[in-house]
C-alpha cells in the first residue's frame, strides 16, 4: 500500500475547496488551500443557498432540450446561448441532448441523491453543532407555477421522485399556496409543489464561518495565489508553482495529493491534467437587498419564470437565469430585470428599498449533471472535485466526504462510479 499523504494541496477555495478541506482535516492530514481570488468570493458567493434534496434531477431530462430551443428563439429568456465559433460549446449541448432521456435522468438521480441527502443531513448538524451564523433555516421550498399545465407536468417527475428516491412533495392549488404563503398575490399561482425536507441559508455567511473554522483547526490559505505551473514526476504530481497576482512573487508548493477544484475554471487545466474535463460555464445571476416589507417565509423557485426567492434572516435574494457565453465579465442589466420582473409576477412586496449587490457567477456545467469527483486517469494523485452545476452548495460536504476517502484509500460512502475523470 502506497503511503498514505501528510499534506494536500486544495487549488480551489469555493464551497467545494472548503469541504474538502474540513473532511481532510479532521482525519489529520495538513491542508493549504490556494485561490486566485479571495476566498469563496466565486460562485459560492452570491448563490441563492438553497439546500435541497429536492433537486435529485438534473438540468437534461425528457423535453429539456426541446424547452432550450424554444428558449433560444426568446434572446430576453432566462435561458441564452450566444453564438460562437468555440466547438467546444456546440459537442457540450449535443451530450446534453443525448442525456434528455428518462434512462440517463434516472442514473444521474440516484448519483446527485447520494451525494443531496448526506450533505443536507450533514449542514443541519455541523451549523448547529459549531454555531455558524449563516442564516441557515428548515422550511422547506416552494416549487410555484403560474400555469396548470405545467403545474400538473410535474405530477409524474413527484411521483418518481416519491417513489424512487423518497423525497415527495404536497401539491397545493392557488388558494392553498396563498394560504402557506401570504406574500403572494392573489389569484397568480395556478399552485405549487411544497417540498418540506428543503432547507437554506446565506452562502456568503457559510464560508466565512467554515473558514474560521478551518483556520483554528490549522488549515492554510492562500488567497491572490494563481498556479502557473504544475511539477509532476512519473505519474504523480510532485509540486505546484503559484504566483502571488499582485506581488508576481513565485514559489514551489509540494505537496503528497492534490485537489483540483477550480469550478468553471477546471477545462482550462485539461493538457496539463491529462483530462477531458466536459465543464460549460453556465452564467447565473442573482441580486441581494434587504428584506421587503411583506417578505416571504418560505424560499421559492418560480418555475415558469426560473426565478428563485431566498428569505433570509440578513436579507433577501433573488437568483438564477442561465447564459452560455463563455467567460463573460460583463453584469447584462436585462438579465437582472428577468429576475425583479419575475419575482413582481407573483409577490405582493417583491424587491427590497436598496439593491446591495448584484452578482454573477458561473456554473460549472456538465452535459449529464453530474459532478466530477474522482481520480485523474494520468495522475494517481491529482484528484478533481468539480462540476456541480447548480448543486455545488447543496452537495458540497458529500463531495469533501467522498474526496477524502479516495486520498486516504478508505472505503467511499457512495460509489465513485457515476463521478469518474476521463
Amino acid at each position: 500500500m502506497a503511503k498514505l499523504p501528510e499534506h494536500v494541496l486544495i487549488v480551489g477555495g469555493g464551497i467545494i475547496g472548503l469541504s474538502s478541506a474540513h473532511f481532510l482535516s479532521e482525519a489529520g492530514v495538513q491542508v493549504t488551500v490556494i485561490d486566485q481570488g479571495k476566498i469563496g468570493a466565486a460562485c459560492s458567493h452570491g448563490n441563492c443557498g438553497l439546500i435541497n434534496p429536492s433537486h435529485v434531477f438534473p438540468l437534461p431530462r425528457p423535453g429539456a432540450f426541446k424547452n432550450a430551443i424554444k428558449a433560444l428563439l426568446k434572446p430576453n429568456g432566462p435561458f441564452r446561448v450566444q453564438p460562437t465559433l468555440n466547438p467546444q460549446l456546440y459537442f457540450w449541448l449535443l451530450r446534453f441532448a443525448r442525456n434528455g432521456n428518462l434512462k440517463a435522468m434516472r442514473h444521474a438521480g440516484w448519483a446527485r441523491h447520494h451525494l443531496l441527502t448526506f450533505s443536507r443531513e450533514f449542514y443541519s448538524d455541523f451549523i448547529s453543532g459549531n454555531q455558524i451564523d449563516c442564516d441557515f433555516e428548515e422550511r422547506g421550498c416552494l416549487f410555484v407555477y403560474g400555469k396548470k399545465q405545467t403545474l400538473d407536468e410535474h405530477d409524474q417527475f413527484d411521483a418518481m421522485m416519491t417513489k424512487e428516491y423518497g423525497v415527495g412533495a404536497e401539491k397545493l392549488t392557488g388558494d392553498e399556496l396563498e394560504k402557506m404563503e401570504p406574500a403572494f398575490l392573489p389569484g397568480v399561482a395556478a399552485g405549487a409543489w411544497f417540498y418540506p425536507q428543503d432547507a437554506h441559508l446565506r452562502a456568503d455567511k457559510l464560508i466565512k464561518g467554515w473558514r474560521k473554522l478551518l483556520e483554528d483547526r490549522g488549515v492554510q490559505f492562500r488567497e491572490m495565489a494563481r498556479v502557473t505551473e504544475f511539477v509532476p514526476a512519473q505519474s504523480r504530481m510532485k509540486s505546484i508553482e503559484v504566483t502571488n497576482v499582485n506581488s508576481n512573487a513565485s514559489e514551489t508548493l509540494t505537496c503528497d495529493a492534490l485537489v483540483i477544484a477550480t469550478g468553471s475554471w477546471t477545462p482550462m487545466l485539461n493538457k496539463k491534467l491529462g483530462c477531458k474535463i466536459p465543464i460549460q460555464p453556465g452564467k447565473g445571476y442573482s441580486l441581494t437587498m434587504p428584506r421587503p416589507e411583506i417578505c416571504p417565509t418560505i424560499p421559492m423557485i418560480l418555475e415558469d419564470e426560473k426565478v428563485a426567492v431566498t428569505p433570509m434572516a440578513s436579507g433577501y435574494r433573488l437568483g438564477s437565469t442561465m447564459e452560455f457565453v463563455g467567460y463573460n465579465t460583463t453584469i447584462n442589466p436585462k438579465r437582472l430585470e428577468l429576475l425583479t420582473k419575475g419575482a413582481t409576477k407573483y409577490l405582493r412586496d417583491p424587491v427590497g428599498k436598496m439593491i446591495e449587490e448584484q452578482w454573477y457567477g458561473w456554473r460549472p456545467m456538465t452535459p449529464n449533471g453530474l459532478p466530477l469527483i474522482g481520480p485523474t486517469p494520468k495522475y494517481q494523485n491529482v484528484y478533481v472535485a468539480a462540476g456541480h452545476n447548480m448543486i455545488g452548495i447543496m452537495t458540497a460536504p458529500a463531495t469533501g466526504r467522498l474526496v477524502t476517502e479516495l486520498i486516504l484509500q478508505k472505503q467511499p460512502s457512495i460509489d465513485p462510479k457515476p463521478y469518474a475523470v476521463a
